[in-house]
């Protein structure tokens, strides 16, 4: 005992360090394993990660429009000679296929501008935020198929229901990958609290107007799409 003490130890307290240093590996193991080591966080800029996930991204987004494109009109034939008007007229007399690629577009590029904005206000990833993304850009991409396949609304409730589903089950997703982001700490320390209090406020607004625009899909096509319009004004209050 005295040679312990000499030390300014005994047994009994080291005994004690070692155990609750094994508990506290016992306590971190499990979620190391589900979360993965902490990823590299730089002083300045994003990590190798983030910059990977936005890349990848951009890449999808871009090849989702590029494919809207082929929704256009076919002019391979030169057909569009015998139109009064020419080109404009090959156009607007097939305005179906014209409307169904400006609206593939223009919901493609509200898809990308929405990702892109919650990518810009982080710093860094790991595994289980970017499975999360990915998740949320497959759940987008499902959301355009079902607005390409009934563009004039004219298929019945099925589409316009789906569509809603689509965009409900991707804005929830996406807000998780924010919470999970904000819990992981990888939000920009350069974010106002104004930018995050938006952002969150813009993700409720949109799960709660997909699934309150969800029953108006049986109403009619015109009330279902006032309801995109209207409804984003009345649950913000």
């Amino acid at each position: 005992f005295q040679r312990y003490s000499a030390f300014g130890f005994s047994p009994s307290r080291s005994r004690l360090g070692e155990d609750s240093s094994r508990r506290e590996t016992n306590l971190r193991h499990p979620w190391e394993l589900l979360t993965g080591s902490p990823p590299e966080i730089p002083a300045s800029g994003v990590s190798r990660g983030l910059r990977r996930l936005e890349v990848f991204l951009d890449a999808l987004y871009a090849l989702l429009a590029f494919h809207m494109l082929s929704y256009l009109p076919p002019v391979r034939d030169m057909s569009w000679t015998g139109h009064p008007l020419g080109l404009l007229g090959a156009l607007t007399s097939h305005g179906r296929e014209l409307w169904r690629a400006v609206m593939g577009m223009g919901v493609t590029a509200i898809c990308w501008h929405l990702s892109a904005t919650r990518l810009a206000r982080l710093r860094a990833t790991d595994g289980v935020h970017t499975t999360i993304t990915l998740v949320q850009a497959g759940l987008l991409c499902f959301f355009v198929y079902f607005a390409i396949c009934d563009p004039t609304l004219t298929g019945g409730p099925s589409s316009r229901a789906l569509q809603c589903v689509g965009v409900a089950l991707a804005a929830a997703v996406g807000h998780l990958g924010w919470i999970y982001a904000r819990w992981r700490g990888f939000i920009d320390v350069k974010t106002q609290p104004q930018q995050i209090e938006a952002l969150e406020t813009s993700a409720c607004t949109e799960i709660a107007t997909a699934v309150l625009n969800t029953p108006l899909s049986w109403v009619g096509p015109t009330t279902w799409t006032l309801g995109w319009v209207i409804l984003p004004l009345l649950v913000r209050r």
